[in-house]
């Protein structure tokens, strides 16, 4: 478990108050060929990390020096899929910053009724000896540090997609990674499942979800430890949230 990712989440506390309140998913689809809109993203972080458009990607720096905790995050507003609706989400994430999970990118989902609720599907890279790929951590009650064990696949590759889907009647979220990415059509591998209500799943922590009004926060993050990120080493392209049957 890596400081950053509670850093993270402290981002994700503040924009808390600030999103809509939406219960409805509204589709959308991002390929990052202009500025983020600020109607649709919130955008933010610590002083040397960046997320940010450029070159058809969403991309992540740091710089001109680092620390232990640099993040940046873009977390839609005022759309946020509710607890009683299937949905999906999908991104393609690139990483060659060959620092294995000192470096990493990916979604974010959340609990706005108990925003430390938290969980995060990351992409480390090829690794280069490290642990690398696709990894979730799951936290409940992000500052007592809660955390379900991790749940991982590392294919050693250093681009793929990640997606997130939850079924309105399980009430579980299921994780996929792709290892070729979308270009080539998406090819997915079931990385796991999380339970929010505590029952069931290959992981499970009750995020004390409302049954009627519940709803999820969704954004985009990623963090580097003690490392400085050049631009056009880790970005995110190909943004899809939408229904899912």
């Amino acid at each position: 478990m890596k400081n950053q990712i509670l850093s993270s989440g402290l981002a994700v506390i503040a924009f808390h108050y600030f999103a809509g309140t939406c219960l409805a998913l509204t589709p959308v689809r991002e390929s990052f060929n202009v500025a983020l809109n600020p109607a649709r993203w919130i955008v933010g972080g610590s002083p040397y990390a960046k997320l940010q458009q450029g070159s058809g990607r969403l991309n992540f720096t740091v710089g001109p020096t680092s620390t232990e905790e640099d993040y940046a995050s873009a977390e839609l507003y005022g759309n946020q899929p509710g607890y009683n609706e299937s949905w999906q989400v999908i991104v393609d994430v690139s990483n060659t910053a060959n620092a294995g999970d000192d470096v990493g990118a990916g979604l974010y989902i959340y609990n706005p009724s108990s925003y430390t609720n938290i969980l995060y599907f990351e992409f480390y890279g090829d690794g280069k000896g490290r642990q690398g790929g696709f990894q979730v951590s799951i936290l409940k009650d992000a500052f007592g540090n809660y955390l379900e064990p991790h749940l991982i696949n590392n294919p050693r590759v250093k681009k793929g997609s990640l997606r997130i889907t939850f079924n309105k009647t399980t009430k579980l979220i299921t994780f996929f990674c792709d290892k070729t990415g979308s270009a080539d059509g998406y090819q997915w591998k079931k990385v796991g499942t999380f339970s929010p209500t505590g029952v069931g799943g290959d992981r499970r922590l009750n995020w004390n979800m409302n049954p009627t009004t519940g709803r999820f926060g969704i954004g985009l993050e990623a963090f580097g430890d003690n490392r400085l990120v050049r631009n056009g080493r880790v970005n995110m392209d190909n943004f899809i949230l939408k229904a899912s049957k």
